[in-house]
C-alpha cells in the first residue's frame, strides 16, 4: 500500500510539472489564443486577455487581466517581439497584470517603444495615459522604481501611451505597421469608456468586443465578415441583474450581431459563475440565430486563422481616417 502511494504521489507529481511545463505556444502562421478567459470572479480561470500571433511571434495584446502574463509566459511568447498592447477598459479584469509584463520586461532584451492604447478619460476612470503615469511615473506612483520606462533615456525601451477618443460612429485606424492595421470604436459597457477592436492581418481579421452591451453603432461595420468575433460572455439569457445587464450583452444579442456582421466563427470568452452554469443554454440561444462556428474559450485556447482568407476591410473603407497620434510602421522591427 505504502509504495502505491508513493508510486501514485510520484505520478500526480510529474502530471502537475508537465501540465505546468506544457508549451502552450500558438505554433500557426497567424492565430489568436486566449490568455485569459475568466471575468473578475476567483474561478479558476485566468482573467481577461488576448494575443495575435503572426509567424509564430506574439505581436500584440488584447487586455491585461490578472494571470494573463503567466500564460502569456507559458505560451512562450517574448515582450520582445510585442509590437503593441491594448486595453479595451481600465477594469481590474482587463488591466491588472499591465505591471508584471513590464517588470518582466527588465529581464528581457527589448529594445523599441511599447505602444499601449486604452480609452480615454470618462465617468471617475482615468485617460490610459494617466492611468500608466499613477502606475509608473507620478511623485505617489504605485510603481515608482519602474518609472524609467515612460521616461526618456533611462530603460532599454520607453512605453508610450497612446489615448483613444474615436467618436460614437467612428472607426479609427489607431496603429499600423508592415503586418497588421489596428481600428478601434468605443462602445458601450454602461458608464465605462471603453473600446472594441479590429486587427487585420495577411487578409484575417479578428474583432475583440471587449466588455460591452454590444449596442455601438459602428460594431457592425466594425465586425464585417470577420473571420473571428471574440465575445464576451459574462451573462446568461434572461439574467435579473440590472446592472449587469447594462454592462454585458446577452447572448441573443451577440448572435445576431455575428450574424448582421457576417462572421465566420465566434469565440465566447470572460465566462463568470453565472454564464458558466448557463453555458448549454447560451450555446442552444446563440445556434438558433448564428449559423456560424461557435467556440468556447479556455486559458490556452490558440484558433487558427490559416484556414482561409479573410475579407479585405480596407477595400471597403478605405476613407476611414486614421486617430490621431496612430503608432506606425516606424515603431516594429
Amino acid at each position: 500500500m505504502r509504495h502505491f502511494l508513493c508510486v501514485a504521489s510520484m505520478c500526480l507529481a510529474l502530471s502537475c510539472t508537465t501540465a505546468l511545463a506544457a508549451p502552450v505556444a500558438c505554433a500557426v502562421k497567424v492565430g489568436w489564443q486566449v490568455l485569459g478567459s475568466g471575468g473578475p470572479e476567483l474561478n479558476g480561470r485566468a482573467q481577461s486577455g488576448h494575443v495575435l500571433w503572426i509567424d509564430g511571434k506574439a505581436r500584440a495584446v488584447f487586455d491585461a487581466g490578472s494571470g494573463t502574463a503567466v500564460n502569456f509566459g507559458k505560451a512562450h511568447a517574448r515582450i520582445e517581439d510585442l509590437d503593441v498592447i491594448a486595453l479595451t477598459h481600465l477594469h481590474t479584469d482587463h488591466s491588472a497584470d499591465l505591471p508584471a509584463y513590464i517588470k518582466a520586461s527588465f529581464f528581457g532584451e527589448r529594445d523599441r517603444a511599447l505602444p499601449i492604447l486604452g480609452p480615454a478619460a470618462g465617468h471617475g476612470f482615468p485617460s490610459v495615459e494617466t492611468f500608466l503615469q499613477a502606475l509608473f511615473a507620478d511623485e505617489r506612483a504605485a510603481y515608482p522604481y519602474l518609472g524609467g520606462f515612460m521616461r526618456d533615456g533611462e530603460a532599454s525601451y520607453r512605453i508610450k501611451p497612446e489615448t483613444l477618443s474615436p467618436r460614437d460612429g467612428d472607426i479609427a485606424v489607431v496603429f499600423k505597421n508592415e503586418r497588421m492595421t489596428i481600428r478601434a470604436t468605443p462602445v458601450k459597457h454602461g458608464p465605462v469608456p471603453a473600446l472594441a477592436y479590429r486587427v487585420d492581418v495577411d487578409g484575417h481579421a479578428v474583432v475583440y468586443l471587449g466588455d460591452t452591451d454590444a449596442r455601438a453603432p459602428a460594431l457592425v461595420k466594425l465586425a464585417e465578415h470577420a473571420d473571428l468575433m471574440v465575445a464576451n460572455m459574462a451573462i446568461p439569457e434572461g439574467g435579473d441583474d440590472p446592472v449587469a445587464n447594462a454592462l454585458h450583452a446577452p447572448p441573443s444579442r451577440i448572435a445576431a450581431l455575428a450574424k448582421q456582421a457576417g462572421v465566420r466563427r465566434l469565440l465566447l470568452s470572460h465566462w463568470m459563475v453565472r454564464s458558466e452554469q448557463a453555458m448549454p443554454a447560451i450555446r442552444r440561444t446563440i445556434a438558433s440565430i448564428f449559423s456560424g462556428e461557435v467556440l468556447v474559450g479556455y486559458d490556452g485556447e490558440c484558433v487558427s486563422l490559416d484556414a482561409s482568407k479573410g475579407h479585405d476591410f480596407s477595400r471597403d473603407h478605405s476613407a476611414i481616417a486614421p486617430q490621431p497620434g496612430a503608432s506606425n510602421a516606424s515603431r516594429s522591427p
